[in-house]
């Protein structure tokens, strides 16, 4: 970790900050899921089961699922 090409203020030798490649990598990441939920039917149906699990873990499940 010492061999950083990062200053004190998390600032490269280009100008950008740590936190812009974060923002990059994690919007990235959420356009991915994003298209991945509407175009791929098993994609889709796995985050509507986790979404299950998260619904009926004890609170709003009602004996439905």
């Amino acid at each position: 970790m010492s061999d950083s090409k990062f200053d004190e203020n998390g600032i490269d030798p280009m100008g950008t900050h740590w936190l812009q490649y974060v923002a990059f990598a994690f919007s990235g990441f959420a356009i991915f899921t994003t298209w991945a939920f509407f175009f791929d039917y098993k994609f889709h149906n796995f985050i509507l089961k986790i979404m299950r699990i998260l619904d009926c873990s004890g609170f709003n499940c009602n004996g439905v699922y």
